[in-house]
């Protein structure tokens, strides 16, 4: 990872402003708001911001259509890393991933300490309609997450009918995987739900960046720079715990 620029080597502030792509949740948890007002502070310019979900993020910068993007740690951006289709790819900051759900625990996880088997038993409560599993998005980081944990475990995502028609008895809420980041700044409402399992350890996900081989773009390059100077930064530590520096 590239060494920080001092306050003496700043690059100059005359590239064009790129094109990011970026994941609703840095816009939702206040990230990105942070990043802009600090950019034009340092450089006198801001990115030009443009949510979309992570899937989006790396087909946009696998076809040159954005100049830079932000999105959630994903297996997708393992490949276009290798392929060389995206490049200066930096981890920035994580966020612990929670499975929440009904304060009444109808699937009986409340005992339960491992991720896999406690994801696994509320898709099983799902398929058999004793709860409700608010599966992720597919393709979604959250939701290859989700098939990583309960890979081997025997645990089936019920399909779009099955879902539908497993409102346990009283409609409880569903059982759900939500970044922590989420979580704290706007959690779901009209639900009464609590934190269930919460393991740093095993389920995070990180803030990660990275610049367009097919765009080059020389402001998404001083962008991706910038990002690990101490004003960059400085808007990562106001986020916590929601998000974590991955250096202190």
């Amino acid at each position: 990872m590239a060494t920080p620029a001092s306050a003496g080597d700043r690059l100059p502030s005359r590239a064009d402003s790129p094109l990011v792509g970026v994941d609703p949740v840095f816009v939702d948890t206040g990230l990105t708001a942070r990043w802009s007002a600090a950019m034009k502070q340092d450089l006198g310019w801001s990115a030009r911001w443009s949510a979309m979900d992570t899937s989006d993020v790396l087909n946009g910068l696998e076809q040159g259509e954005l100049d830079a993007g932000m999105f959630l740690s994903h297996p997708r951006a393992d490949a276009l890393d290798k392929q060389g289709l995206i490049y200066n790819r930096l981890s920035l900051a994580r966020t612990g991933v929670l499975l929440v759900g009904p304060t009444d625990d109808v699937a009986g996880i409340r005992s339960e300490t491992d991720p896999a088997r406690a994801l696994a038993q509320v898709i099983n409560a799902s398929n058999a309609g004793a709860a409700r599993w608010l599966a992720p998005q597919p393709g979604s980081a959250l939701a290859l997450l989700a098939d990583q944990l309960v890979h081997g475990l025997n645990a089936r995502h019920p399909s779009a009918s099955s879902a539908s028609a497993s409102h346990s008895p009283g409609n409880s809420a569903a059982y759900r995987l939500i970044t922590q980041a989420q979580w704290l700044k706007s959690p779901p409402k009209g639900e009464k739900l609590k934190v269930w399992l919460n393991d740093p350890a095993r389920l995070y996900l990180e803030a990660q960046v990275a610049c367009s081989f097919r765009s080059r773009h020389a402001g998404a390059k001083l962008l991706l720079s910038w990002l690990q100077w101490p004003l960059a930064q400085s808007a990562i530590k106001a986020s916590k715990p929601g998000w974590q520096p991955m250096k202190e």
